[in-house]
């Protein structure tokens, strides 16, 4: 493979995602052992999360093809810079090692692994049904679970894995909501039903807004509640008020620019709020 196709390949791959759910389960991992760290498991968790995620985007890739030459042709695949069968490839061997390399933690977390990739990977092949957005709600509070897993499944802490598992599957949606506006036009060529394209760009916005608004107020309740410390709730709450500023924005002009520039915004706030997450104890 030369360069050009390389680099295409770690585009189509999206970094940063892989990079934010590779850390997400590294502080989800430092926050239910108490800041214990096994390096080994440590390495074990950040490259299952990173090549997992990436397997997950370069297939949602694939499948996206006909609609990204509508809604993004400069991407790597529509554009021609790398070719589908490449992508597959790499997305069935980054899949199969993330899976594999959880022998060295346990037969629990191979399962775990298992489970959120498969959801990763169906919502990729049923984007023609609304509903399939939760599913990457679900898929995107894998790494909190199997971090939890990782960490040898502490009781004291489960009530810390469940709810941020709830806060991020709120958020997510959110935002998830806030892409099927700005992708709205090439999902109606193609017949994709995504919630703008079913009940409209107004109703997916608002819809947005009222899933950050829950998000974040079940997010600052352990600060307010006194179960975590002074840092998270300030982080939290900073956090997700950014966050639902950007889905109130939307409601205000639910156009595709618009939708773009508060996704990515979005994304930052949300590892702003990871951060928040691993200080928890403070």
């Amino acid at each position: 493979m030369n360069v050009s196709k390389a680099l295409a390949l770690a585009k189509t791959m999206r970094p940063f995602n892989c990079f934010m759910t590779g850390v997400a389960i590294i502080f989800a991992y430092l926050v239910f052992t108490g800041f214990t760290l096994d390096v080994v498991r440590s390495v074990v968790g950040f490259t299952t999360g990173f090549l997992a995620c990436a397997a997950a985007m370069l297939i949602n890739d694939v499948v996206d093809l006909p609609v990204d030459r509508i809604n993004k042709p400069w991407k790597p695949l529509p554009s021609g810079k790398i070719d589908i069968n490449t992508v597959k490839i790499f997305s069935i061997v980054f899949l199969s090692f993330s899976i594999l390399i959880n022998i060295y933690v346990s037969t629990y977390a191979i399962m775990t692994v298992a489970v959120f990739a498969l959801i990763g990977f169906t919502y990729n092949f049923l984007r023609r049904f609304w509903w399939s957005h939760f599913l990457v709600s679900i898929s995107t509070f894998g790494p909190i679970i199997y971090g939890y897993i990782l960490s040898g499944t502490p009781t004291i802490k489960l009530w810390l894995a469940v709810s941020f598992s709830i806060v991020i599957f709120f958020i997510n949606s959110a935002r998830e909501f806030v892409k099927s506006i700005a992708d709205v036009e090439g999902d109606r060529r193609l017949g994709y039903s995504t919630v703008a394209t079913r009940f409209g760009v107004n109703k997916a916005a608002y819809t947005s807004l009222l899933f950050s608004i829950i998000g974040v107020a079940i997010a600052i309740l352990p600060g307010i509640s006194g179960l975590t410390g002074m840092v998270y709730t300030i982080i939290l709450t900073i956090s997700g008020l950014l966050f639902t500023l950007e889905a109130y924005r939307v409601t205000k002009n639910p156009i595709r620019e618009v939708c773009e520039k508060a996704k990515n915004r979005m994304i930052k706030y949300m590892f702003v709020a990871l951060i928040g997450f691993l200080l928890s104890g403070l």
